[in-house]
């Protein structure tokens, strides 16, 4: 792994932006996505989802970590799990789906990457319409492009050629998708940008909570809850009231990067 690692180094303050609720807006397209992976599963289901269901997906979406999440969020949803159940019990009801069903994870990961490139690949327009930008960000983004990375759980290839849509000057080898994160996730890729800054602030802007609360212990590594994101107010209640972590609004965002 260590020879795959692309990285500003020496540097007195670098960046690592999340992709999924920091820049790029992707609710649309996974709930596309996601329908056509689970038909894949289940023939039976019709070409069209049920009216209600996008409402729900998307009331869901600040309980999922990765894209493949969304297949067995879908099918629950479907047999009538209630959006607060879901973002109360996400991770029991998902371990209970895959085991019921005799799934994996890379089982979903599989079926959600084979579906969003079959449509990719049969409608690429259509495809890159659906996704959605935070665009506030661009210019931020750009301004320390030299001394960023980007780290997602998005599929890498989906989120180069995302980076690449959206005019974004982060180089692509340091965009760090699902397969190039390292055995600890984004955890791996942000001890290593540590490392290779010894002595830098490490800026890190997420929009999940929960994932801000298991690094906290990073020693030089500043971290920042976005407001535009797929967080809830009681997760971004719990950031303002952190020692942590601050909660950043477009504004704050861009102030801090410029400062920098």
């Amino acid at each position: 792994m260590s020879a795959d690692w692309d990285m500003p180094e020496g540097q007195s303050d670098v960046f690592a932006f999340d992709f999924d609720g920091v820049i790029c807006d992707s609710v649309g397209e996974n709930f596309i996505t996601t329908w056509h992976a689970l038909r894949a599963l289940e023939p039976d289901l019709p070409a069209t989802p049920p009216a209600q269901l996008r409402d729900q997906f998307i009331s869901c979406r600040p309980a999922i970590e990765t894209g493949y999440q969304n297949i067995p969020l879908m099918q629950l949803l479907l047999t009538g799990v209630t959006v607060s159940d879901m973002l109360e019990n996400f991770d029991t009801l998902v371990r209970n789906y895959l085991d019921a069903n005799g799934l994996t994870d890379a089982d979903m990961m599989n079926g959600f990457g084979v579906a969003r490139a079959a449509w990719r690949d049969a409608d690429p327009q259509g495809w890159f319409d659906a996704q959605g930008f935070y665009e506030h960000t661009f210019a931020s983004v750009n301004a320390v492009a030299d001394r960023a990375i980007i780290a997602t759980t998005k599929q890498n290839a989906f989120a180069c050629r995302l980076v690449e849509r959206a005019g974004l000057q982060v180089p692509l080898p340091r965009v760090y998708g699902l397969e190039r994160l390292g055995p600890r996730k984004k955890r791996t890729v942000l001890e290593e940008l540590e490392r290779r800054n010894p002595h830098a602030v490490v800026h890190f802007f997420e929009d999940r909570i929960a994932t801000l609360e298991k690094l906290t212990d990073l020693p030089r590594t500043k971290l920042h809850l976005v407001d535009w994101g797929y967080n809830l107010e009681q997760h971004r209640e719990r950031a303002r009231a952190s020692e942590h972590m601050d909660l950043l609004s477009p504004e704050s965002f861009a102030a801090l990067i410029q400062g920098r």
